[in-house]
């Protein structure tokens, strides 16, 4: 019998929508997608936005006098300092992204325990995907610490010979190579994937969770690879319906600034006040909707890992299976 993708999927968003105590964990685990923090581009501190006015005239007659005297009082501002007050900010940041990073582990081993067992026994507290995410946390730790080093290595492995190839044949080489990455990162990716599901669902060690991982992934890598395009283009409708629930807010946050970079009108604090509600209400909805389809994505794919696992017997069992029992 074939893989019943859409009894899977079907499942996996009952599971979601009647267990709304996985959405906690949902959010926990997508804090660790969300690890890039963008800076923009700095520019001269006293840019001329049009060939006709000078940047005084510009903050005289489109800035509201309220702001000309803090900018004037930040300019006086010694430039050591702003240094510092970055260097400060860049830490802080890397400190909380890396918080993030082990805070989405805890939830990661949540929300698989918790989908597997609102699955079997039809019955899940927080208690207990709480404590199953406390469990688990360390061997998924050292997951990810493996899978960053493997990362490396493989990215050093392939990167000499593929800029060879590439500069031997003009550019034209580096065509199959970037394809060759892009393959062998969903690989390697769905294969870190399932050392979680084996870790969790069947309760294995490290050692033996790795292994059996590369076991599945290699006797069910053609349905693997569906389930991940699938969701691939899931994750693409998402997000291109979180950019049009984002637009309101950028048309206004724009039209507010535009006198500044155009020269024409006057700033309008009441359209930035707008769009900055619009914004903060953007940002909470994208966090219920980023929790929401986080557990549905784990919820599919920790199915199919147990529907593969099924059909994928174990050589030795070193671990006795998950038990799942209600708080």
């Amino acid at each position: 019998m074939g893989i019943r993708y859409s009894e899977i999927f079907s499942k996996a968003w009952t599971i979601t929508w009647k267990y709304k105590v996985l959405w906690f964990f949902g959010f926990l685990a997508m804090l660790g997608g969300n690890g890039a923090f963008n800076s923009p581009a700095g520019g001269n501190p006293s840019p001329r936005f049009s060939a006709n006015y000078g940047a005084e005239e510009i903050n005289r007659r489109y800035i509201p006098p309220d702001w000309t005297s803090t900018i004037e009082q930040m300019e006086k501002v010694d430039v050591n300092t702003w240094i510092s007050i970055a260097v400060i900010a860049g830490c802080g940041l890397l400190l909380l992204g890396l918080a993030c990073w082990l805070i989405s582990i805890l939830g990661r081993g949540g929300l698989i325990s918790g989908i597997l067992a609102a699955d079997t026994t039809g019955k899940l507290t927080f208690r207990e995907a709480w404590d199953a995410g406390v469990r688990y946390w360390l061997k998924l730790f050292v997951i990810r610490l493996l899978g960053i080093l493997v990362s490396l290595l493989v990215a050093i492995l392939i990167f000499l010979p593929g800029a060879f190839i590439g500069l031997i044949t003009c550019g034209i080489g580096f065509i199959p190579v970037a394809c060759f990455l892009f393959v062998l990162g969903i690989v390697v990716n769905l294969w870190f994937a399932f050392m979680d599901y084996a870790t969790v669902v069947e309760n294995l060690g490290l050692g033996e969770a790795i292994g059996r991982a590369w076991t599945v992934l290699r006797n069910h890598i053609g349905p693997a690879l569906v389930f991940w395009l699938l969701l691939f283009a899931a994750s693409l409708v998402v997000g291109i319906g979180m950019l049009i629930l984002l637009l309101p807010s950028a048309v206004f946050i724009v039209l507010a600034f535009l006198p500044l970079f155009t020269g024409i009108g006057v700033f309008n604090p009441t359209m930035l006040v707008i769009g900055l509600v619009l914004l903060a209400l953007f940002i909470l909805v994208s966090i219920v909707v980023k929790s929401v389809y986080t557990v549905w994505e784990t919820g599919v794919m920790t199915l199919a890992y147990r529907e593969f696992g099924k059909r994928t017997p174990l050589l030795a069992v070193a671990a006795a299976p998950q038990q799942v029992v209600s708080a």
